[in-house]
């Protein structure tokens, strides 16, 4: 046999199991292709794109909205320029999310200066005043020595969210700074949960603050009376979880109590998920119920559920895939009993397909739609496990167009019969950096 010929057969040889290879390696992908919706175990239903609105969208990268109704027929909504850190915007709806207005031109000069995500609240006082309040931690970044833990900064407005006062600062540098040393006595009088952190010579360190606040929950007495105190909530780098409770004075002047580890009795299965950006929500019989991200990939997301007004809280359990992800918010709809959670689907420890080097699924912004009684039941009845049936749907809100979890982060309210949620992500075909965008929908579509 000729040389020529031996060459072309060796050649055809090889194209030949290049293709086959190249085959099996479809079939392989094809046959284990997987969706992190065909985990969810309850209807999933992708709402009309006549409910939903471009709240804002640049050629550069947009993210973590967070809403609040001030009343008036009015939605305020925050966001940085930027992943987590940057300048914050802000817009306002009269028109229940359907339009937004420019960003507006009369916000604190240190908002500029904004160090993470903000998160927004109104805050509804026992003499019927009320007051708008905006919060944004001031964690470190590996990254970038400009932004350094400085505790979490904090502006109210008491105009119904027209105006807001400047940043002020809690338990951050200055704070750190004026507190005695670990060898003071007046740490023989703190309790354990509240000691500050010390650095190797014994100096406070000032709160490292992640998410801050992630909730913030108005409390009630013993008797089920409404106080004016509020509990929020943050963690830090090494996932511990902190409460601080807010109050006024005859002033009114805001004071923020000194921050305690509240989860220190479930610190095990805490710092094994690396929990974080715990939302809690309160139902209308009065339980209080945490949703919970497990960081560290190895775990669902978790639920607890408190009965006394935060002062304990049941185990943490692992919650099905229809609830797992990160950054829960929750609202709850009394015309319909229903409650709506927001949230980034994210499964972990799961491929999109046996050949990817990628151990997660995701790519989702979604709603889960259930009843406060699924929720506290699952959380306190030991039948039921994370292979359990939870919840009436899910609302597919938006799905990411490279298939990657950045996305969910989202301010959701529930007001004069409406719903509307706002979140950001590549959700478009061709979007090559986050945007932000709105839905806005009727309370029927809860049933």
């Amino acid at each position: 046999m000729s040389r020529k010929r031996k060459t072309v057969i060796a050649t055809i040889a090889l194209l030949t199991a290049t293709v086959v290879a190249g085959l099996a390696l479809l079939s392989v992908y094809l046959f284990t292709k997987k969706d992190a919706l065909d985990y969810v175990s309850i209807p999933t239903e992708t709402l009309d794109e006549t409910y939903y609105t471009v709240i804002d969208k640049t050629d550069y990268y947009l993210g973590h909205p967070d809403l609040v109704y001030t009343g008036e027929n009015k939605l305020l909504i925050a966001y940085p320029l930027g992943h987590g850190k940057g300048e914050i915007v802000m817009r306002e709806s009269t028109d229940k999310g359907i339009s937004w207005s420019a960003p507006l031109d009369n916000l604190p000069a240190s908002f500029a200066y904004s160090q993470e995500t903000p998160t927004l609240y109104r805050l509804d006082f026992n003499d019927g005043t009320e007051k708008i309040l905006l919060v944004s931690g001031c964690p470190s970044w590996a990254e970038d020595d400009e932004y350094v833990a400085n505790g979490f900064n904090y502006s109210l407005s008491s105009d119904g969210g027209r105006t807001f006062g400047e940043f002020e600062n809690a338990y951050g540098i200055d704070w750190a700074n004026a507190m005695p040393d670990r060898g003071d006595p007046i740490y023989e009088t703190y309790p354990a949960d509240e000691m500050p952190v010390f650095d190797s010579s014994g100096d406070v360190l000032p709160y490292d603050v992640i998410v801050a606040m992630s909730s913030l929950t108005k409390l009630k007495d013993e008797n089920g009376n409404w106080l004016d105190v509020w509990m929020g909530t943050f963690h830090d780098y090494d996932f511990y979880n902190y409460v601080s409770f807010l109050t006024f004075d005859s002033e009114g002047k805001a004071h923020w109590s000194n921050p305690k580890r509240f989860l220190s009795s479930q610190r095990e299965t805490e710092s094994g998920i690396n929990l974080c950006e715990i939302e809690i929500f309160r139902t209308p019989t009065d339980e209080l119920v945490l949703l919970g991200r497990a960081n560290a990939r190895n775990s669902n997301s978790v639920i607890s559920v408190s009965t006394n007004e935060g002062k304990t809280w049941s185990k943490l359990k692992e919650l099905p895939y229809s609830l797992t992800g990160d950054r829960h918010k929750a609202e709850y709809d009394p015309v319909t009993n229903k409650v709506v959670v927001s949230f980034r689907l994210y499964l972990p420890e799961m491929k999109p397909n046996a050949l990817s080097k990628i151990n997660e699924l995701g790519g989702y912004w979604v709603a889960w739609v259930g009843s406060p009684e699924d929720l506290t039941d699952y959380a306190l009845n030991s039948e039921k496990n994370k292979n359990s049936v939870l919840g009436d749907k899910m609302l597919v809100l938006g799905k990411t167009n490279d298939g990657k979890s950045d996305c969910g982060y989202a301010g959701v309210i529930i007001a004069d019969g409406t719903v509307t949620m706002a979140s950001y992500g590549k959700f478009e075909r061709g979007a090559k950096v986050p945007y932000l965008l709105g839905v806005s929908f009727p309370v029927e579509k809860l049933g």
